[in-house]
């Protein structure tokens, strides 16, 4: 049976919102994201009250697909139309946890998930992206698929030499919409700059960058944090400073930072040449994920 848990409060007050999309980097933008930060500026707050029994916090794992849901879970509460919270529950046990983000959906799932029923449950949300691990197979088929590998840090404890800050959220976004991709897309400035600043409240986004020439020249954030793990992501270099191992220091230094405080750090990868990048700074491969983009059938 799939229930609707309602979530508690994150910290600090709400004042946006941004989708983390495909391996922690892919964004929406558009007229969704305008609702959603009207949204947050004017929902009325609910009750902080929280249900002792509210699941999604009773599982203390660093598994990479639950931390994307706790890590949401525990920044944006209930009141809010663009995130939803369910569990499977299967003779008592929580056999899968779901986490929606406007149409966007993430999986965790165990080898007692009852597939068939969620796979009926995404198409009734009219889920327009999924994410899961590699590993489950549902019946749902989609415009778009993107696979790719998730990864854990792995490496020495490392702290660069550079000079390095934690920069502001403008120039931030300007380095991103800087890099932008195919599979690397930013929102609307406002939307990032609300969701950016609300997590960093809540002690659930880091970010850490460098500067060329007085200018921010690469940084890297993470997009997910909980208090066993976080998934790094946006990692950004400008296009003149490239080659020069900028962001290599980065994320060595900002894991290692991380791993110190006892919890594991992943970054999700859809490229071979990002694997690799991972893989010669200290990552190793743990899992494969599966997204599926677009109408769902």
């Amino acid at each position: 049976m799939i229930r609707q848990i309602q979530a508690p409060f994150g910290k600090g007050t709400p004042a946006g919102g941004m989708s983390e999309g495909q391996g922690g980097s892919r964004f929406r933008r558009g007229g969704c994201q305008r609702k959603l930060t009207e949204e947050l500026h004017n929902c009325p707050k609910q009750s902080r009250e929280t249900n002792n029994d509210t699941h999604l916090s009773l599982l203390q794992t660093a598994d990479p697909f639950y931390t994307r849901i706790l890590s949401l879970y525990e920044s944006y509460g209930g009141g809010y139309a663009f995130v939803g919270f369910w569990v499977q529950e299967i003779d008592g046990t929580i056999a899968a946890a779901i986490s929606r983000f406007e149409d966007k959906f993430s999986l965790y799932l165990t080898a007692e998930a009852d597939l068939e029923e969620i796979a009926a449950f995404l198409r009734f949300q009219g889920a327009g992206a999924v994410m899961a691990a590699r590993g489950f197979s549902l019946d749902l088929h989609a415009d778009h698929v993107i696979e790719g590998q998730v990864l854990r840090y792995n490496g020495e404890q490392y702290n660069s030499g550079l000079e390095l800050y934690s920069p502001e959220v403008k120039p931030l976004y300007t380095l991103l919409q800087s890099c932008e991709s195919d599979i690397f897309r930013v929102p609307e400035y406002m939307s990032f700059l609300s969701d950016v600043t609300h997590r960093r409240n809540c002690g659930k986004c880091a970010v850490l960058g460098t500067d060329v020439g007085g200018t921010l020249a690469s940084a890297v954030m993470t997009v997910s944090e909980t208090e066993y793990a976080a998934i790094l992501g946006a990692v950004a270099t400008r296009s003149d400073c490239r080659r020069r191992g900028l962001s290599r220091e980065l994320v060595r230094t900002l894991a290692s930072r991380i791993t110190a405080q006892g919890r594991a750090v992943y970054v999700f990868s859809a490229s071979e040449a990002n694997t690799k990048f991972y893989q010669n700074s200290g990552f190793e491969i743990v899992a494969g994920f599966r997204e599926m983009l677009g109408s769902l059938w």
